[in-house]
């Protein structure tokens, strides 16, 4: 009960920590949807065409996205059967 860090301070940092969230997931998406801007073959990465190297490189950043936003928005969450 006397726990100076508790539920209101987690809810006014929970919605900063949803729009960054939100741009950590979108950016790579809306960048691997956006099609015209990396369709060419230059420059080539280690012999592989721009396009195909973007395209994977939008596939690890989405992925790692995706493990900042669950340690983000979960870390030190009680899972439900009195763990955190």
């Amino acid at each position: 009960m006397g726990n100076a860090s508790g539920p209101s301070q987690a809810r006014t940092a929970r919605p900063l920590r949803i729009a960054l969230s939100c741009l950590l997931i979108l950016v790579p998406v809306a960048l691997a949807l956006a099609v015209p801007l990396y369709q060419r073959t230059s420059p080539a990465l280690i012999g592989i065409p721009f396009f195909y190297w973007f395209q994977m490189a939008m596939a690890v950043l989405a992925a790692l996205g995706t493990s900042t936003v669950f340690r983000l928005l979960f870390t030190g969450d009680d899972d439900g059967e009195g763990r955190a």
